[in-house]
């Protein structure tokens, strides 16, 4: 398959015609992973890392591994991708962390470096936005109606991609609206142009995002989040992150318990009681599920 936009693409899974069921989308770098890209010195060391120096973020594989198990009592082997601007040699690599870390998925989407260098585009290689836009609209050609959970941060520009995708796929805000948001995400107006070709494959009936988390990486304040909502989800690490998924039932109390315990044991732990009132307050949990979940 063609595409507009320089992605390598790696789906594993086939779907019935009209599957409208949950799907969920990962951000690799700084959301699952502790990933250090942000110079051009950082960027070039990506490629020659190996599994064992990559390390998971405290309690996201945990939360992962109960995603794809689902709340229920049997397991449901839900639909999980990944998305990363990290190149395609870094597959192999990303593969073998996610072995180590018992996360099975279905897909990787990776930023394709050889073709935008080739494509005389050096810009694309720390252009985030307009990647994350492409690599999720390409993604859904397998899955149209699908409704989609979206997992980020808040180094880049993750927050604002996710929304305009969702207000893409929904077609709330106009086209002008987007096109600003996109302006001032950074996409370029040759990437807008790949986008726009992408969503035209679509097609009119396309499914939805239900909620976007970013994992505030940066300890962005939440407020700056306030006009993305209620799509936009900030959250506190993977504490918040589980507590909000258990009130969403997209996990159980098992996996909510290890991945806390997960923090707790972590070289530097969180203060999970003021995560756990940060939470309250801005209501990403309530005392019943934190008594269901044994932190009451």
């Amino acid at each position: 398959m063609r595409l507009p936009y320089p992605l390598s693409i790696d789906d594993q899974r086939s779907y019935t015609e009209g599957f409208d069921g949950k799907v969920f989308v990962w951000d690799i770098d700084k959301t699952y992973l502790e990933t250090h890209f942000s110079s051009l010195k950082g960027m070039a060391r990506i490629p020659m890392e190996f599994a064992i120096d990559k390390k998971a973020i405290a309690g996201m594989p945990e939360i992962l591994r109960g995603l794809r198990r689902g709340p229920g009592d049997e397991y449901s082997c839900a639909p999980l991708y990944f998305v990363s601007a990290s190149p395609p040699q870094m597959r192999r690599v990303i593969e073998r962390k996610m072995l180590m870390d018992g996360v099975e998925y279905d897909g990787i989407i990776l930023k394709d470096w050889f073709k935008t260098l080739w494509q005389m585009r050096p810009g694309r290689l720390k252009e985030q936005a307009g990647f994350k836009i492409c690599a999720l609209l390409a993604g859904r050609l397998n899955r149209p109606k699908s409704v989609e959970y979206l997992f980020g941060d808040d180094v880049e520009s993750d927050a604002e991609a996710f929304f305009i995708y969702a207000n893409l796929l929904s077609g709330e805000l106009s086209t002008g609206k987007i096109n600003q948001m996109m302006v001032t995400a950074g996409v370029r107006r040759d990437d807008q142009r790949s986008i726009r070709a992408l969503l035209d494959r679509l097609g009119p009936e396309s499914g939805r995002v239900e909620r976007a988390f970013i994992h505030l990486e940066h300890n962005t304040p939440v407020e700056q989040f306030k006009h993305l909502a209620p799509v936009v989800v900030p959250v506190r690490g993977a504490v918040q992150l589980s507590l909000a998924l258990y009130g969403l039932d997209l996990l159980d109390a098992e996996a909510v318990k290890r991945s806390v315990e997960a923090v707790k044991a972590s070289p530097f732990p969180a203060d999970v009681g003021s995560l756990i009132k940060d939470a309250l307050k801005r209501k990403l949990t309530k005392r019943k599920s934190l008594k269901e979940v044994g932190l009451a």
